[in-house]
């Protein structure tokens, strides 16, 4: 496929890199000194602004079948996708760094600007970090399927009762199921034989009855605790976005600290219940006299990784709760984890992976990414002609769980001799070697 990146920063690098090997990759980005970086890349770079019909031409945008506007700057976006799409890009996708972009949807740019979709990453780790804060006692948490199956990951203490045994010994809750688990810094598909260990996260799947049991075994109490107390560090984008949805929400008490005060005082105008206080968030002194310490949550989302780190450090030895930060530079995810943070996202890797998965994942449809891109979790349909076969029977990738099933409405955890049956809709959690594996296996019937 010839693909079009525009911008080789943030987005556009890791972007580049995971598709060059595969696909005909052309980088375009104002600034020649980023041509270095794609030096060791199988990619090919262009000198030039991406908003230039000649600078895109170079790039060969006659035969480009997908064309990523992924620049720094929303305007250059838009100008290169509307260029783009004219001078014969098939397909466009533009990443955007503020939310009245949306408005109208991708429908109304695609008529105005040829854009055939839109993303917004800083929006979508804003609805990320809200599920997580509603379940309390995760660190992670999904819902698929219209609510009907739900995806929760937690980090074991030493006395937790999954510690010790083999997973097929555990008195797991009936609908539910260990879809992966991270050791140190490697995941793994769990088999019956797997042993979890202190420290590790555990990803459960399951329907609602069953991971609400499994919520009441993993954090005893925390859906008696009542209101929670979220405190957040940094009013901007993704701030502001989580404030709002917070604002609305019962069992919530919501604390912002912004140190722009004109930033701030729009924030306090526009949200009816939050507490907005004009300060620092990485200043001990602040943070000591707003009894920060008594936060359930403290979500630091400055954009500032060096920043972000700081004042999650300082809140969590100020004794609060769970501590999310956001993490900008990929290269820092490790090390935020290492530290002691407690859950580590980054808006940017998401979206970078979800893209991918959207060119090389076939019929599979991307529902989640886990463990920094490490494994994922697809939605597949059985072949209509599929026999009814148990799913020991399936020859399954090695790195491979089917996580739910949904038949007719029903939600099914299936065992290994349960049938699957043509039409049935398959949500799998697998490592990336073994999404193309679970594809085929499907589509081939």
């Amino acid at each position: 496929m010839h693909i079009i990146i525009i911008g080789g920063g943030a987005t556009g690098y890791p972007l580049a890199k995971a598709l060059g090997p595969a696909h005909d990759v052309f980088v375009v980005d104002s600034d020649p000194l980023v041509g270095e970086r794609f030096a060791d890349a199988d990619v090919e770079f262009v000198a030039g602004s991406g908003a230039n019909p000649d600078v895109l031409r170079r790039a060969g945008v006659e035969r480009c079948e997908l064309f990523i506007a992924a620049a720094q700057l929303d305007e250059v976006n838009i100008v290169a996708c509307a260029l783009g799409s004219k001078l014969g890009a098939r397909r466009t996708i533009c990443f955007a760094t503020r939310e009245d972009l949306l408005v109208g949807g991708a429908d109304g740019f695609h008529g105005h600007f040829g854009i055939d979709e839109i993303i917004w990453p800083e929006g979508e780790l804003a609805a990320d970090i809200e599920r997580i804060i509603m379940a309390p006692g995760a660190t992670d948490a999904e819902v698929f399927a219209g609510g009907r199956i739900e995806m929760l990951e937690y980090r074991l203490d030493a006395d937790s009762p999954l510690v010790g045994p083999p997973l097929a010994s555990l008195d797991l809750p009936a609908g539910v199921v260990v879809i992966a688990v991270k050791h140190e810094q490697s995941t793994s598909i769990p088999r019956g034989e797997t042993r979890l260990e202190a420290d590790d996260r555990v990803v459960l799947m399951g329907n609602r009855d069953g991971m609400a049991r499994i919520r009441t075994l993993m954090a005893p109490g925390a859906g008696d605790a009542g209101t929670q107390l979220v405190t957040i560090i940094g009013g901007g984008d993704v701030g502001y976005r989580l404030a709002q949805h917070l604002d609305r929400a019962d069992g919530i008490q919501l604390r912002i600290i912004e140190r722009k005060r004109a930033r701030g005082e729009m924030l306090a105008a526009k949200l009816k219940r939050a507490l907005v206080l004009h300060g620092d968030g990485t200043d001990l002194e602040l943070l000591e006299n707003e009894d920060i310490g008594r936060s359930d949550v403290l979500v630091s989302v400055i954009d500032n990784d060096e920043r972000n780190l700081l004042a999650s450090l300082l809140g969590h030895q100020l004794g609060v709760g769970k501590v999310i930060t956001r993490v900008s530079k990929a290269a820092n995810h490790r090390l935020f984890e290492r530290v002691g943070i407690d859950v580590a996202l980054s808006a940017r890797g998401a979206a970078v992976t979800s893209v991918v998965h959207q060119i090389d994942g076939g019929r599979a449809s991307l529902l989640a990414i886990l463990q920094e891109g490490q494994a994922r979790v697809v939605e597949l349909t059985a072949p209509a002609g599929l026999p009814p076969t148990a799913v020991r029977d399936l020859r399954l990738p090695r790195d491979s769980i089917i996580g739910t099933v949904l038949r007719a409405g029903e939600v099914i955890v299936p065992r290994g001799d349960h049938r699957i049956e043509g039409g049935d809709t398959l949500l799998v959690c697998c490592k990336d070697p073994a999404v193309r594996g679970v594809r085929d296996l499907f589509v081939r019937g």
